[in-house]
């Protein structure tokens, strides 16, 4: 949602509202499982090398980031809802 976002090259964390968190959750467990899947699901080279902008992270680094960062988010979402 336009405006939901927070962040500053002062801060160090960055403040995103709860709809687009879920929702940045969903993309990243997708990309996640995009990145590890076979056949014609799985992210090509050049579409990994795009997410990873200037990171230098091969495709098993990238999931496991994309993975770890959507089970933190969603994990302290709910944590918030009061479902941990």
């Amino acid at each position: 949602m336009p405006g939901s976002v927070t962040a500053s090259h002062h801060a160090h964390t960055a403040s995103v509202g709860h709809a687009d968190a879920e929702r940045l959750v969903a993309v990243l467990a997708e990309l996640g499982r995009m990145i590890d899947a076979a056949g014609p699901e799985r992210l090509d080279d050049a579409q990994l090398a795009a997410l990873r902008g200037d990171h230098s992270q091969d495709r098993t680094e990238m999931s496991a980031w994309m993975h770890q960062i959507a089970a933190e988010l969603g994990g302290q979402l709910h944590h918030g809802l009061g479902h941990a």
